[in-house]
């Protein structure tokens, strides 16, 4: 069970960074610094779209979007962080892991608050299916090692 966990970490290091990474090339298309058909400004767009049912000030959303990319940022260092502890004891690589789902879990939690308020439900039920699935990896880096085989070994005596 211990390697699963240490993909798991792997993987979240990955799309949090891919993520981060994606969302930074399409403010940098958005602001025309880069033209590659690779990299779309689609998610600024969509938020100042999304945001005028409210008639929010000019300077909000890039404020907005400046913050998901630090926040994102952060994430994807927290996540590389951790997966660049994960030959140490299992204790500290855990502590790190706990940060990095912390600050992962809540970026979803005001994702789904956020949709909430713009009335998308198309992308809530994206980011819940995002955010749920980052919250059963968690609980699979809880899970203890050994329980598996205990409860594995008590159903094959049945």
């Amino acid at each position: 069970m211990e390697p699963l966990k240490k993909i798991i970490i792997i993987f979240w290091a990955f799309w949090w960074l891919i993520a981060a990474l994606t969302d930074i090339a399409g403010f940098l298309s958005h602001i025309d610094w880069l033209t590659e058909a690779w990299a779309p400004d689609l998610n600024y767009p969509f938020l100042v779209n999304s945001l005028k049912m409210y008639s929010v000030p000019n300077w909000l959303p890039p404020i907005l979007y400046a913050g998901i990319i630090a926040w994102s940022s952060l994430i994807a260092f927290l996540f590389l962080q951790t997966s660049m502890s994960l030959f140490k004891s299992k204790e500290i690589w855990h502590k790190k892991a706990d940060r990095a789902f912390l600050l992962s879990m809540t970026f979803w939690f005001v994702f789904f608050l956020a949709d909430q308020l713009i009335m998308n439900y198309d992308l809530e039920q994206n980011h819940m299916v995002q955010g749920g699935f980052q919250l059963l990896t968690f609980f699979c880096l809880k899970w203890p090692t050994n329980q598996g085989l205990r409860l594995a070994s008590k159903n094959t005596t049945l």
